[in-house]
């Protein structure tokens, strides 16, 4: 389909592929609000925001006019002539947008959304509770920064509340439903309130050293320290020799530092109980879905310019002009600025970095009193107390936070005289993160993008950038801490002071190229260079998702928009992003086909052809709600079957339970590299096959395999054997057997879906939630996209009411396809159909 640059809502589509349950069930004003009736829905008054200011918000200075224009998708396009009114206004429209998701995100990094969510939301506010940061060290922070950047974050605070001033003048019109749902009222942010939503995104990252021991000390107590010392190496590699990486051999121009040795030291072996420690380190809530990039340089284009393609996590669109912006893209719910898309000169893309970014500290815990630790020859006191949680109709909660000099504690165990605290490289960085975010999308050339932008950087993320000149780049950015030697950076660091970082990688030191010698670049959450350690929490091998985007890249010589966005939806249809131990059946292929040439058994034959003819593309193109190539059904399965059966008698599911939780998993590279033996990168210090021939293995599981399949198709022949579609469901509760869920899904209850004001299910792409694509060229400002949520304003009324944009995009994502959000500024002003002026008046500070 054509990309689309003019506002059309997708028609309703209905059918066996698209149930009655897709689409809402009626098409009336509660579903589809006209643009001219809902004018003032849309804005509410702008004299609101005029009224008379309180003793407390005295202002001093002239107001200064802010512009909010919307494109036919709701997009703000905000433009004033300083930054911290263009901030006020960013502020204003993303709360205009989606004041409800932000209210949630507070709550939640204050750890207060059980108050919201009831007892499901507990143990994510106990995670919060513990790593949030105090109102003093955000003032702190604050303080540091400079002058323009603690005035665009107030007038970023200042456009929210001007927003909840409008809704609470007028409730019964403007309060967003879920607050009506919540039993509370919209309340103004205050400057902390919005310093911790910004800094805690990177608080809540969870880190498997914990994990990484109790299947140590499970494999230790079975086996010896011998034998469980080589099985977890070879199930938790330091690094993958075998691993994509984003940066390719010779181009990365940061010095090459040793990847850490293996070393089981002394001061890290397994004691105690295994399963201790390990129920308080599971992460409170499952992974969410990640970032990746693919960027062309001109030699693979068919025009000479570059393009970018992005797909990401949801969140509002923005564009941003005057006070140094010019850019447009996406942002986190409340963030403002945009997190990546289109710049004056350039375009960028982010992708959260793979990178050793924090370290767990197994603390000595003082015998007589449990909140003292040793640190460098002496006890020292943990900073402690007790908070209650309030929980939404359920008793409150207490919880307990401690933190030692490391940071906050994680788990306890004090049986074994140990607690866990996590020491994170952003700590005292956290700010700087929006910092960069904003100077990223201001820079004028590649050298402030980095020097402004990416240096900046606390959080360890992967900058993806194409400038109008041709250039692309990429740089690791983030506090990347140096740590110490002689110790295994996978398992619990002792904290009694011997094994502290000794500092920070500098910007030249971190992993950074421009213009590799290939032409192109991708990166989805991948290890940097050859010399990134991975094995905590990244978990990469050969067969590691960036394997279709790679080939993809690799066989592009004049690629074009359209292009990107057909490799867009072919990385969707390859599952990646949703359950990543998905890999090509050609990893396998020359163990499939010896089994073919050494079996007698016709089953065993023709399944492994079906396997073959597999390419790993999840797709339905005759529209029947079932896969078409029988083989799907058959990898699939022998994915799971294949590595039970293979490393089950040794380590019961640990080689898949290790990453239970994980982001990145790496079951199908460690069932390659059984398979490989010699010829792997990183052979395996055990022979799972216990001796026997590799192909007689190969034969045995596929034949169980045909066994597990046949019986989910009773009466069927093979050819029959098609998987049914995965579907994405927006209400879970619509769940049925024949329209199967995947298991990696979170559930969702989108309030739309719920209330049918758009689409409950759909059939599942594969894709993550945002996509932008983009041509870097002085005459194509522009940036394409959809969004997953459904739509730019997710603002439904105290009726139940929608707006024409609470889902006008949910179809369009399924189907791949994107709209325009042009960045020049006649293009802005023919696409826009409203146009609000609103005052922004300068606190005194």
């Amino acid at each position: 389909m054509p990309m689309t640059t003019a506002f059309r809502r997708p028609a309703p589509r209905c059918g066996s592929r698209w149930p009655r349950h897709s689409c809402p069930s009626k098409l009336s004003g509660e579903t589809l609000l006209m643009r001219r009736s809902t004018a003032a829905l849309l804005w509410g008054s702008a004299a609101l925001l005029a009224g008379p200011p309180s003793a407390a918000d005295a202002q001093t200075s002239a107001p200064a006019k802010v512009t909010i224009q919307r494109d036919g998708f709701g997009v703000p396009h905000v433009e004033a002539a300083t930054s911290d009114a263009v901030m006020f206004g960013a502020g204003y429209a993303i709360a205009h947008d989606r004041l409800a998701a932000m209210e949630l995100a507070r709550h939640n990094t204050q750890g207060r959304r059980a108050e919201l969510m009831g007892a499901s939301a507990v143990e994510g506010d106990k995670v919060m509770r513990g790593r949030r940061l105090s109102d003093a060290q955000l003032m702190r922070r604050y303080r540091a920064l400079a002058p323009e950047h603690q005035k665009m974050l107030q007038g970023m605070v200042d456009g929210i509340n001007a927003r909840i001033d409008e809704v609470n003048a007028d409730p019964g019109r403007l309060t967003p439903l879920e607050f009506i749902r919540w039993g509370i009222k919209p309340t103004r942010w205050s400057l902390t309130d919005y310093l911790a939503l910004i800094t805690a995104a990177p608080l809540g990252r969870d880190t498997y050293e914990i994990r990484n021991l109790e299947f140590l000390k499970d494999m230790t107590a079975r086996y010896g320290a011998e034998k469980a010392w080589q099985i977890f190496n070879d199930v938790v590699p330091i690094s993958d020799p075998d691993s994509p990486t984003t940066i390719p051999a010779g181009d990365d121009r940061a010095p090459a530092r040793p990847i850490p040795a293996p070393v089981l030291s002394p001061v890290q072996r397994p004691g105690g109980d295994a399963a201790s420690a390990a129920a308080q380190a599971v992460p409170a809530e499952p992974a969410k879905g990640a970032s990746r990039c693919l960027v062309l340089g001109p030699e693979r284009t068919a025009n000479g310019k570059v393009l970018m393609l992005e797909a990401t996590a949801d969140g509002p669109e923005i564009h941003l002009r005057g006070g140094g912006f010019d850019s447009a893209g996406f942002g986190s719910t409340g963030w403002g600025v945009p997190t990546m898309g289109r710049g004056a000169q350039h375009g960028w893309l982010l992708v959260s970095g793979s990178s050793e970014a924090s370290t767990v500290f197994a603390e000595k815990l003082n015998p007589a009193d449990r909140y003292q630790y040793w640190h460098k020859g002496g006890w020292r006191r943990m900073e402690h107390r007790t908070e209650t949680i309030r929980v939404r109709d359920g008793a409150p909660v207490t919880h307990e936070v401690a933190w030692t000099i490391h940071g906050p504690v994680i788990a306890w165990d004090v049986e074994n005289g140990t607690a866990y605290s996590h020491q994170m490289g952003v700590h005292g960085h956290e700010l700087d993160t929006w910092i960069a975010f904003a100077e990223m999308g201001r820079a004028k050339s590649i050298e402030e993008f980095r020097e402004k932008g990416v240096d900046r950087l606390g959080w360890n993320l992967g900058a993806c950038y194409g400038g109008e000149d041709g250039t692309i780049a990429y740089f690791e950015g983030g506090a990347l801490p140096k740590k110490a030697e002689g110790v295994d950076p996978r398992l619990p660091t002792p904290g009694t002071g011997e094994y502290e970082w000794t500092g920070f990688l500098t910007p030249q030191e971190k992993p950074h190229m421009i213009n590799p010698r290939q032409g192109y670049f991708m990166s989805w959450n991948s290890k940097a260079t050859g010399w990134s350690p991975e094995g905590n929490n990244a978990r990469i091998g050969a067969t590691f998702r960036t394997w279709l985007g790679d080939r993809l890249a690799k066989g592009a010589r004049s690629a074009t928009l359209l292009d990107m966005r057909d490799f867009n939806g072919r990385m969707f249809n390859a599952l990646g992003a949703v359950d990543r131990n998905q890999a090509a059946p050609d990893f396998f292929a020359s163990y499939f086909r010896q089994a073919i040439a050494a079996s007698d058994d016709p089953d065993v034959k023709r399944a492994a052809e079906y396997m073959l003819s597999f390419d790993g593309l999840y797709r339905d193109r005759d529209a029947d709600q079932r896969y078409d190539n029988p083989g799907l059904a058959l990898y699939r399965a022998w994915l799971e079957v294949a590595p039970t059966m293979v490393f089950g008698d040794d380590m019961g599911d640990w080689w898949k339970a290790v990453d239970a939780d994980r982001y990145l998993t790496y079951q199908s590279s460690l069932l390659l590299r059984a398979f490989q033996g010699d010829a792997a990168g990183a052979p395996l210090a055990i022979d799972y096959f216990n001796g026997r021939d590799r192909t007689a293995v190969m034969i045995d599981t596929i034949k169980a395999t045909i066994d597990q399949v046949k019986a989910r198709f009773p009466g069927k022949d093979m050819a029959e054997w098609k998987h049914p579609i995965f579907w994405k469901y927006f209400d879970a509760s619509l769940e049925t057997p024949d329209r199967p869920q995947m298991a990696e899904d979170a559930p969702e209850r989108r309030l739309s879906a719920v209330l049918r004001l758009g689409p409950v299910m759909a059939p599942h792409n594969g894709g993550e939630s945002w996509v932008g694509l983009m041509e870097i060229g002085r005459d194509e400002r522009a940036l394409y996209s959809v969004v997953d949520a459904g739509g730019q304003n997710l603002f439904i009324d105290p009726d139940g009411k929608g707006n024409p944009h609470l889902t006008d995009q949910t179809m369009m994502h399924e189907t791949n396809e994107l709209k325009k959000i042009p960045l020049a500024a006649d293009e802005v002003d023919a696409a826009a159909v409203s146009t609000l002026t609103i005052d922004y008046r300068p606190k005194a500070r």
